[in-house]
C-alpha cells in the first residue's frame, strides 16, 4: 500500500513540473512520461507529512456559473495529528477554461484556511484550478482541483448533473415569470439564474410525475398515484382537486387545453375531463380512450379537436366533448397543434418525420416539411412558441425555427434529442432521449 502511495506521489510530482515547464522542451517531455508506467517507486519522506495533513476545496465540484464571473473560493488546511503547525507555500493554476486567480502563491504560516478569488474565462464550458501544495523550500507535496462550468449565451451547453441533467416536464409562467419542472419524481422551481433550481416541498405534492399551466397561471400536476393538485399562487401552496380515478392507485395522463379544460387520460378507463379546475369531472364520450392520451384544442366556434398518442386518432366534437367524429390524416399521424389563425398542423411518422397543415378542418391536408430522424417516438412538447418564432423538436433529428409555420429552418441537428422545453426568459431547454442530460441555450436580447 506504502509503494502505491509513493507512485501517486512520483506521478503528482511529474504533473506538477510539466504544469510549470509546460511551454519547454523540458515540459514536453514530463507530459509524455506521465503516460509511462512508473515500474519502481522509491520511499518519499513527504508521505508521513501528508498522512497528518488534509487539503480540501469547501466549494462544491462543477457548480455552475456565468462566464467571467468571479467566485470566492475557500482551501481548507486540516491539520490530522501535528501539535506545530507546519507551514505551506500553495501556487494556484487554472489549467482549464482561461480567467485567472488572484492570488497565484500563497505562505499558509499556520492559518487553516487560505481564500482566493477565481474569475472564470469568458468562452469556455468547462474550468478548472489546481492548488499545487508545497513544501516551503519549492519542493512539491501534494495536489487538489476544483472544477466549475460556465453557461454562455448563443450556445448549447450540456448538463448532466441532477436535477436538471433529468427533468421530465416543464411549466412556465411569463407573466408572474416563474417556471416549474419536474425530475426524479420530485419539483423544483427555477432561481435567480437559469440553470439553479430550488426543490418545492409540500405534504401533497406527492412524487409528482408531469406539469401544465392554464392561461390565468394556475398550475396543475399528476402524480405518480393518480392525484391532481394544482397550484394558484405560483408554486407556493397547493391543493388537491378531485380525484379523476378514485379507485386508481396509479399514474394518469394529463393535458390543459387552451380553453384551460384539465384532460386526463388512462388505459382502460373513461378519458374525462374538467372544466372548473379539477372540482368535477366529466366523462367524453365515444370511447375516447381507446386513442390515448393526446393534444386537445377548442376552436372558436367551440368546436373540440383531439388526437391522442395512438396513430391516426385526430377527432373533432362539436357538443363539447359528447361525441365524436374521427378526421382523416394522411400517413400514420400522431400529433396536433393548432395556431391561433386556427390552422391545424399533424405530425406523422411515414418513413420518416413530416408536418402537414390544414385551413378546411381536416378536409385537406398540405405537407410542409419532411426529415429522416434517427428514431421514431411519442411525441411530448413538438410545437414551442417564444416571442414570434416557433420551435419545432424533431425527436431523433434536432430542431426547427418557424416564424410562420409555413417555412422552416434546421435550428440545430441533434440527433440524440427527445423533448424540448422553453422557461418563462425564453431559454431553451432540450433533453436528450437518454433522459441523463440537457442543453441550455440562453440566446442574446
Amino acid at each position: 500500500m506504502n509503494s502505491l502511495k509513493h507512485c501517486q506521489m512520483d506521478f503528482h510530482k511529474l504533473q506538477y513540473t510539466a504544469r510549470k515547464n509546460r511551454k519547454s522542451r523540458l515540459g514536453i517531455l514530463l507530459l509524455s512520461s506521465l503516460l509511462v508506467i512508473i515500474p519502481f517507486c522509491s520511499p518519499d519522506p513527504s508521505m508521513e507529512l501528508l498522512e497528518s495533513y488534509s487539503f480540501i476545496f469547501e466549494n462544491q465540484q462543477g457548480q455552475k456559473y456565468n462566464p467571467g464571473e468571479k467566485i470566492d473560493v475557500a482551501l481548507q488546511i486540516h491539520n490530522n495529528k501535528e501539535s506545530v503547525a507546519t507551514p505551506f507555500k500553495i501556487t494556484f493554476t487554472v489549467t482549464e477554461g482561461g480567467g485567472s486567480i488572484g492570488r497565484e502563491t500563497v505562505l499558509t504560516e499556520d492559518a487553516a484556511r487560505i481564500t482566493n478569488e477565481w474569475t472564470l474565462g469568458p468562452n469556455s464550458l468547462n474550468h478548472k484550478l489546481i492548488a499545487d501544495i508545497l513544501w516551503t523550500n519549492g519542493e512539491y507535496m501534494t495536489s487538489v482541483f476544483l472544477t466549475a462550468i460556465t453557461l454562455r449565451e448563443n450556445e448549447w451547453d450540456a448538463v448532466s448533473e441532477n436535477p436538471d441533467g433529468t427533468i421530465t416536464d416543464l411549466a412556465a409562467d411569463t407573466v408572474a415569470g416563474v417556471t416549474l419542472m419536474i425530475s426524479n419524481g420530485s419539483l423544483y422551481k427555477q432561481g435567480e439564474k437559469y440553470y439553479l433550481w430550488e426543490k418545492v416541498t409540500d405534504p401533497v405534492l406527492e412524487s409528482p410525475r408531469t406539469i401544465e399551466i392554464d392561461s390565468k397561471g394556475i398550475f396543475y400536476v399528476s402524480t405518480w398515484n393518480g392525484e391532481i393538485v394544482k397550484s394558484s399562487d405560483h408554486g407556493v401552496s397547493w391543493q388537491k382537486c378531485a380525484k379523476p380515478f378514485p379507485d386508481n392507485p396509479y399514474y394518469v395522463s394529463m393535458d390543459v387545453a387552451n380553453d384551460d379544460y384539465i384532460w386526463v387520460f388512462k388505459f382502460e378507463y373513461p378519458t374525462v375531463f374538467s372544466a372548473d379546475g379539477g372540482v368535477t369531472w366529466q366523462t367524453a364520450g365515444s370511447n375516447l380512450s381507446a386513442f390515448g392520451y393526446g393534444d386537445v384544442f377548442r376552436l372558436k366556434s367551440g368546436t373540440l379537436l383531439f388526437h391522442g398518442s395512438n396513430c391516426c386518432s385526430l377527432n373533432r366534437s362539436d357538443d363539447n366533448g359528447l361525441t365524436w367524429t374521427q378526421i382523416a390524416t394522411p400517413g400514420a399521424s400522431t400529433k396536433l397543434y393548432v395556431n391561433d389563425r386556427e390552422e391545424i398542423f399533424i405530425c406523422n411518422q411515414d418513413g420518416g418525420f413530416a408536418i402537414f397543415k390544414s385551413t378546411d378542418m381536416g378536409t385537406t391536408f398540405t405537407r410542409l416539411f419532411g426529415c429522416f430522424p434517427q428514431f421514431g417516438t411519442t411525441m411530448d412538447n413538438i410545437f414551442n412558441k417564444w416571442d414570434d418564432y416557433y420551435y419545432i423538436l424533431v425527436p431523433g433529428y434536432g430542431i426547427l425555427k418557424s416564424y410562420d409555420l409555413e417555412h422552416y429552418e434546421v435550428y440545430w441537428t441533434n440527433n440524440e434529442l427527445n423533448n424540448l422545453f422553453i422557461d418563462h426568459n425564453g431559454v431553451l431547454i432540450a433533453r436528450d432521449w437518454n433522459n441523463k442530460t440537457i442543453y441550455y441555450r440562453k440566446n442574446s436580447d
